[in-house]
């Protein structure tokens, strides 16, 4: 399997592992198959009939769940049995206990001291595999120590592989360790950041100038909207992924419930890809569309109007890379650059009746004069 394909996996583990949060005390809903709480406790003797879901701070499961056992934690400790799927986003994540489906998991560590009887796919910190994994184990994590059976597959990537026990199936592990003499410098950094930037940017003023002239433009006309609108951006970073998250457990959880399950898969399913175009659209915005607006919008204001606009990017380009290093400044001056190239891009791309009217009467000024 190949490096981005793991990469890919862990990422999605991971996703799930973000979608973590506590309240403040116990509840429970719809006879049981909901639960959240600071403190959640599936006692020894109890036998939970069918899926069960909890968002909580700490979850033990020491009893038996007979169905997929959904949980979003601080930490989680399996010491019981679950009958069906295991699908955890927790801090830590310890399985002691007896898995009979697959485990999908995003933690900061995983300990596998029990056993699971068919895959193991995971995201983490670490990664302490120590019982038996009946199918493949699948990960990307930070280190990854393997003493225990695996009855499939081991395919990841890994800065750290140790493996003391047994794998019946292929065994295919990345290392991604760089010392510290491999490690680009911070001179070398800022060159390869400007040269993407830079690419990037001049593929966008190429395809679509136009587009980004308005964003320039929009930042000098309407500065507070801009401003705003670069909030809001940040602001649905978190909201719009829990908002979905919360509503699509919920939706799930009601559709099992009355035993339709391929809705309640779906449901799942949307939360999973609403992280993924989340977390992808944070990255392309952040990391390159922003900077670009920004930077071409301050060379803009600072250099004489006759600078090509080539010339424009590459200049506000070079200044924001060598801010991007300094300590403290650094990361203030990306805040201010992810808000205003953020809101600049979507005064431009979603643009209100008020700015689509003001923008129609200022080129009719621009035209009459």
């Amino acid at each position: 399997m190949r490096r981005f394909t793991i990469f890919a996996l862990a990422i999605a583990a991971l996703l799930l592992g973000m979608g973590t949060f506590a309240v403040a005390q116990s509840e429970t809903f719809l006879d049981g198959k909901l639960r959240t709480g600071d403190s959640i406790t599936v006692g020894g003797d109890e036998v939970v009939e069918g899926d069960l879901y909890i968002f909580g701070g700490d979850v033990s499961i020491n009893g038996r769940v007979t169905g997929d056992l959904v949980v979003f934690a601080g930490q989680v400790s399996i010491t019981g049995d679950v009958g069906g799927d295991v699908i955890a986003g927790a801090g830590t994540i310890d399985i002691d206990g007896v898995v009979d489906g697959d485990v999908r998991a995003g933690a900061g560590q995983l300990q596998i001291s029990g056993s699971i009887a068919e895959d193991v796919f995971v995201g983490a910190g670490r990664v302490d595999a120590g019982g038996s994994v009946g199918g493949d184990l699948v990960f990307g994590a930070g280190q990854v120590v393997v003493p225990g059976d695996v009855g499939g597959d081991v395919l990841g990537s890994t800065g750290s592989y140790q493996r003391s026990g047994s794998v019946a199936g292929d065994e295919d592990v990345t290392l991604e360790e760089v010392s510290e003499r491999e490690r680009p410098g911070p001179v070398t950094t800022a060159l390869r950041q400007f040269g993407a930037l830079l690419v990037v940017g001049l593929l966008v003023m190429w395809l679509a100038r136009a587009r980004l002239e308005a964003a320039v433009a929009a930042v000098d006309e309407r500065p507070g909207a801009v401003v705003l609108r670069g909030l809001l951006f940040l602001a649905g970073l978190v909201i719009v992924p829990l908002g979905v998250t919360i509503v699509g457990v919920l939706l799930a959880v009601l559709f099992g419930w009355i035993g339709l399950g391929l809705l309640a898969g779906v449901c799942v399913l949307a939360i999973v890809v609403t992280w993924v175009l989340v977390v992808a659209a944070a990255i392309l915005t952040i990391a390159v569309f922003a900077p670009i607006a920004a930077a071409t919008w301050a060379a803009n204001r600072l250099l004489p109007d006759d600078t090509p606009g080539y010339g424009l990017l590459a200049a506000g380009l070079a200044a924001l890379v060598v801010l991007y290093q300094i300590p403290v400044l650094g990361p203030l001056v990306g805040l201010a650059v992810t808000i205003l190239g953020a809101g600049a891009w979507i005064a431009v791309l979603f643009p209100t009746r008020a700015g689509v009217a003001a923008r129609s009467a200022s080129e009719a000024v621009e035209a009459s004069g």
